[in-house]
């Protein structure tokens, strides 16, 4: 047992990324590192982020990348976008071969599958470092009371060292038992799909009952009392709200839209038909063009309403509405935008 203690104590833990996601996560693993007499290092874009991390957590603030890549052997990411993470990688695989000590990447973004392979690839060049593709599910209040779903692929041995730390932040963990990094990534994008799905079905349901006069009120109590899940009462309360939520504990339309046009080029690519993710990336796209797109993305019941002649003042989102509805278009991945 004591050999077992000592380990943990010569790991040294980096993380990068500190958004709404990622600071809650890193909050919850620094505390039990602390209990641990332990730390981490982090790094952010945005110093103020790090800085504050530091005030409330007391940990150390990498002076730069190299800095964090130097005193790690353990380094998380948690960024927003398939861009950000590619651009980061870039920088700490470079570093990665400058270095002598080995490490284990473990990113937990929401990333095309192409993506994961790329840098798994890149990193292999230099055989001592390991990558592990590990997405989160949950929104940041979920993330913040450390009850997050995991998902694991990559190295096993690697994975098992990780799971102490990944509980620290979750409720559960999904093994896919693969060394294949895609499938985290497509693991994710269909989780999701389920989310925006289940969105989608309410949106059109909270707007039915308002044409048909009936209590939205009384329609939220049906879904307490029948559909009890976290999300769906999380989502139908903010879509009663009007369907103007603020992205903040949340996720917004423009992530929405990156996560969405995933699914949709992955169904592409493997062949699938995927039309519920057609109609909500429309909504989210007429709801973005409308100038919303930093709301959550339950706004989408918003596109729906004006379809619906229910909101007279939303003349823009309208007009959105009707351009995207005639063409659905599939973004392509940061992959083959270079």
């Amino acid at each position: 047992m004591h050999s077992i203690f000592h380990l943990k104590r010569q790991d040294r833990i980096g993380w990068i990324g500190l958004g709404e996601m990622g600071y809650r996560m890193a909050g919850n693993l620094q505390r039990y590192l602390v209990s641990r007499s332990l730390s981490m290092t982090v790094w952010n874009r945005t110093p103020a982020k790090s800085a504050k991390m530091h005030q409330k957590h007391g940990v150390r603030v990498a002076k730069s990348l190299e800095d964090l890549v130097a005193q790690s052997n353990i380094i998380f990411t948690s960024l927003s976008s398939d861009a950000a993470v590619e651009e980061i990688y870039e920088t700490l695989i470079y570093l990665a071969g400058l270095v002598d000590h080995s490490i284990i990447f473990v990113e937990s973004s929401t990333i095309y599958p192409g993506l994961a392979t790329k840098l798994k690839e890149r990193l292999a060049v230099t055989p001592q470092h390991t990558y592990l593709q590990c997405p989160v599910f949950g929104r940041p209040p979920v993330a913040k009371a450390a009850k997050l779903v995991w998902v694991t692929s990559g190295d096993e041995k690697a994975i098992k060292k990780m799971c102490l730390y990944f509980t620290t932040m979750s409720k559960s963990i999904i093994h896919l038992k693969t060394t294949n990094v895609a499938s985290a990534c497509s693991f994710k994008l269909i989780g999701n799909f389920f989310v925006v799905g289940s969105m989608k079905l309410l949106a059109e349901g909270f707007t039915l009952a308002e044409k048909a006069d009936v209590s939205q009120e009384s329609v939220l109590k049906f879904v307490k009392a029948f559909f009890p899940a976290p999300s769906w009462i999380e989502y139908s309360q903010k879509m009663v709200k009007g369907g103007a939520a603020s992205k903040e504990n949340g996720f917004s339309v423009d992530l929405g839209l990156k996560d969405v046009g995933h699914m949709r080029q992955l169904a592409a690519e493997t062949g699938a038909s995927l039309p519920t993710a057609d109609l909500a990336y429309n909504h989210l796209q007429a709801v973005k063009e409308s100038g919303k797109s930093d709301q959550d993305w339950s706004s989408m019941i918003s596109a729906l309403r004006v379809s619906s002649d229910l909101d007279a003042e939303a003349v823009a989102t309208a007009a959105a509405v009707a351009s995207v509805r005639s063409s659905p278009y599939i973004p392509n991945s940061p992959l083959h935008q270079k």
